[in-house]
């Protein structure tokens, strides 16, 4: 009986050693494992309320149905998405709504080159 009880003991004694192994292995491997996580600057500044984003997308919409009835609705969308983007990228809220009359007149001629595309003339 007793070889059997040493025997059973040292299996304990393995398993024991096993777990103490796993455990040591899994911190390892968690400690040095995993990258640094690194801080990555937004391409937008955030401190524009989606009001205040729709608000910009509707008066450019609108603007473009006024002054340019055939564009298509599709086309004025993704212009109008570019003109909001381009903006948040440039500048903060509280910035853009302090530019001078000569900023924003810069800054519309920006926008138009950057985001209006030319469109093609139909041939009838």
């Amino acid at each position: 009986m007793r070889g059997r009880d040493q025997q059973f003991g040292r299996m304990d004694k393995c398993k024991l050693n096993l777990s103490w192994i796993m455990v040591l292995f899994v911190s390892l491997l968690l400690t040095f494992g995993c990258k640094q996580t690194q801080l990555i600057k937004p391409i937008y500044h955030g401190d524009y309320p989606t009001e205040n984003l729709r608000g910009m997308w509707q008066f450019c919409f609108q603007n473009f149905q006024m002054k340019a009835p055939y564009t298509p609705l599709p086309l004025m969308g993704k212009m109008c998405d570019c003109y909001v983007d381009q903006m948040r990228m440039a500048h903060s809220q509280k910035h853009i709504n302090n530019l001078s009359d000569n900023e924003t007149k810069t800054m519309g001629l920006r926008l138009i080159k950057v985001c209006n595309v030319k469109q093609e003339p139909k041939v009838i």
